[in-house]
């Protein structure tokens, strides 16, 4: 029964993670630039995203603007057509292997910086704390948001880029806090909110958009 609810919950703690840390403050507010956040979201989403282990910030917001300035492409650092299927899937991307013009302005945020600096140390004490509260805790707080965070980002670069320019994908909507109609964010990346199951979309437009 304890193994059931920490499943649960930390299901419910992944589907938190993905919208407010993931797809609100990763992918709309760093990469796009859609809105403005406060100071003490942006500490509490970057804190939610060192628990699902996305290495640095910095590394993935970078990755992301590159892949779409060459979506599908050679130069794609998402393309699974050019990188491989599985190696998209599963690898976390190296801000090495990014130019450096994607990731300048990044280096001018404190927060962003020592997260950049920081990432293992905040895992392993992380986890480790986690364990010696509980493992089922370690296990709804930690491990399944790790594993949530892994196949929604490998899903979305994989099954929402089989067709050139990113595909639309309902089902995707469960893994990536609505964005799953990943063309249509291709086509309209400026835009918050892109359809009626665009969860995250929606919150951000509630807390963030003015006049929204």
């Amino acid at each position: 029964m304890i193994l059931f609810i920490s499943v649960v919950l930390g299901l419910l703690w992944s589907q938190v993670i993905s919208h407010f840390g993931a797809s609100i403050l990763l992918h709309r507010h760093y990469c796009h630039k859609q809105f403005e956040v406060p100071k003490w979201f942006e500490a509490l989403g970057l804190s939610m995203l060192m628990v699902a282990c996305i290495r640095t910030p910095i590394g993935w917001i970078a990755s992301h603007r590159m892949h779409h300035k060459h979506s599908d492409s050679e130069k794609d650092p998402h393309s699974w057509k050019h990188v491989g299927y599985w190696k998209v899937l599963f690898t976390t991307w190296n801000i090495r292997k990014i130019s450096p013009k994607y990731s300048r302005d990044l280096f001018k945020n404190p927060m962003l910086v020592f997260c950049h600096h920081h990432w293992l140390k905040i895992l392993i004490i992380t986890n480790i704390v986690s364990f010696i509260i509980s493992p089922y805790f370690w296990l709804a707080f930690c491990a399944i948001p790790f594993v949530f965070a892994k196949v929604g980002f490998g899903l979305l670069n994989t099954v929402g880029h089989n067709e050139e320019g990113g595909s639309d994908v309902a089902w995707l909507n469960l893994f990536i806090a609505g964005e799953g109609y990943h063309r249509q964010h291709h086509l309209n990346w400026k835009q918050v909110r892109l359809h009626k199951w665009d969860t995250a979309g929606w919150i951000a437009e509630k807390l963030f958009v003015k006049g929204k």
